[in-house]
């Protein structure tokens, strides 16, 4: 979504407004140029719905025996 596009979206008219709703600083927003596609930053894309992004999940370690096996010196 462009920066225009999502002014009128949310019904603002300036840079200032938008800034203020993501809670950005004013020269930030003001650097981004209005048809091009906004960052995909945090507060954007919790301001249009949607999920936060979560760490990838860790493999599971299947094997209950895992944890107890245990190099052996040989003689």
């Amino acid at each position: 979504m462009s920066k225009r596009e999502l002014r009128a979206k949310l019904g603002l008219s300036t840079d200032m407004q938008l800034a203020k709703v993501l809670q950005l600083p004013v020269e930030e927003v003001s650097a981004w140029a209005d048809d091009d596609m906004v960052p995909a930053l945090p507060q954007v894309l919790r301001l249009l719905g949607h999920p936060e992004q979560q760490e990838p999940a860790k493999p599971t370690n299947d094997d209950p025996d895992a944890d107890r096996i245990a190099p052996i010196e040989v003689a």
